[in-house]
This record gives C-alpha cells, structure tokens and sequence, in this order.
C-alpha cells in the first residue's frame, strides 16, 4: 500500500517529464543559385555560371517530448526558372542541345520530408545535440527547352537521411541552432553526388513558447549516372531565411 501511494505522489512528476506539444514552424526567405550543373555523359557542364533567385518557404510540424523522441513532418516546394546561353553540348537520348543556344530551364524541387530524433548529448549550459533519421519523397522535374530541342524529365525517389539538431545557448535571450539533414555520396564525390539539407542561425526566444530563427539554408547535391546518353544534375542552392516557431 505504501508503495502505491509513493507512485501516485511520484505520477504528476512522470507526467511531466514526458509531457508531449505540438510546434509549427513556418520559413521564409530568398534563395539564390551557387552552382547549377547538367551535363551529359562525359562532357562538360551545360548550364555553367547559370543563376537564378527567388522566394523559398518551408512549413513544418513537431510533435515534441522533452525526453523521448521528437517527429516531424515538412514541406518545401522549390521551382526556379532558368535562361541562358548552353556551355557546352548535350546529348540526352538521342537528343542534342547545341553549345550556344540559348535555352530554358524549368527547374523544380518539391520534397516531403518525416524525421524523428532524439537526445544523444546535454551540457551543463543547457546545449543540446538530437540525432536521428529522415525519410525524404522527393520530386524532381527537369525541362530544358531551346530552339531546336525539348526534354522534360521526372522522378519520384524516397532518400533516407541522417538528421542532427543542436542548440547551445548564446545567453538568456539568445541561442546557437542548426538542423541538418543529409547522406553523403557513396558511389562517387562524396558531397556533389549526395543531398544536403542544412539550416544553421541564430534564435530569439519570445513570449509564451515562441521563436524567432533568422540564419541561412544551403541545400546542395546531386547525382551522376555515368551513363551514355544520360546526363548527370548537380545543383547548389544558399537562401537567407526567417523562422517563426510557436
């Protein structure tokens, strides 16, 4: 009888610690093009030193617990439309798109990302690391049009990632924070064959469980085939981005 008793009394604390919230994040900001790499099997890049900028938004959701697993879901379009002058040749099926013409690029990126992590690392200044995984849906839609020529190529692909949150307080008001996502490339260059996802900035607490993120998103990688009469995409793309958490 007494035990029981001790665990009623004990109950509230457990509660607590394992007390569950919900946390949206919205994003917003302006993303521009470091690097933007289509070429075809054995040749050079097509579309070099071609840029583009543009609004990006991200929207996500955390079911969070402060002592067990957090999981997320977000959404991130991304489409951004080229036009330039082709580098170099590009053979795709047949089809080749001749160095200077000029053409058009139609370039978009949408993806669907669910992650889950959790605490691996607490300091006594209340620094935190969280690790993890992501499975990431991601659409891709390649259109390049010129004069003479026309392809649009699609896929639907499900990448698993690793995902690692850190945070470490600046002061009271302020903290250090960044959230990545990423698996690096295997079978090939270990970062322009892989997918990056990363976030790092810094974050403004608020009123009532709220905050404020203002940093950057460098979201680059890409694949190569390595095969004739296929083309490889490498892209690198770095945004300044505000983030309101509540």
């Amino acid at each position: 009888m007494k035990q029981l008793v001790c665990y009623f009394l004990l109950l509230p604390g457990i509660l607590f610690a394992q007390e569950q919230k919900d946390r949206i994040e919205i994003e917003g900001g302006f993303v521009g093009t470091q690097n933007m790499e289509i070429h075809g099997y054995n040749q050079s890049n097509a579309t070099s030193n071609w840029t583009k900028s543009g609004p990006i938004f991200r929207l996500e959701y955390w079911r969070l617990n402060n002592e067990g697993w957090n999981y997320g879901l977000a959404y991130q379009p991304l489409s951004l439309k080229y036009e330039d002058k082709l580098k170099s040749n590009l053979n795709y099926k047949g089809k080749v798109f001749q160095s200077g013409d000029t053409a058009v690029l139609d370039y978009q990126f949408p993806t669907l990302r669910l992650s889950a992590n959790t605490s691996v690392f607490k300091g006594d200044d209340l620094s935190e690391m969280r690790l993890g995984g992501s499975g990431v849906i991601r659409y891709a839609r390649v259109a390049l049009t010129s004069s003479s020529q026309s392809i649009t190529d699609t896929n639907l692909i499900v990448i698993p990632l690793i995902n690692i949150e850190y945070q470490k307080p600046i002061n009271d008001e302020y903290s250090f924070y960044t959230r990545s996502d990423f698996l690096p490339g295997i079978d090939g260059n270990i970062f322009l064959d892989g997918l990056y996802d990363i976030f790092a900035g810094v974050r403004k607490k608020l009123q009532h469980d709220t905050s404020v993120d203002v940093g950057v998103r460098l979201f680059f990688g890409g694949y190569d085939p390595k095969k004739a009469d296929d083309y490889a995409n490498r892209i690198f793309f770095k945004a300044v981005v505000v983030k309101y958490s509540f």
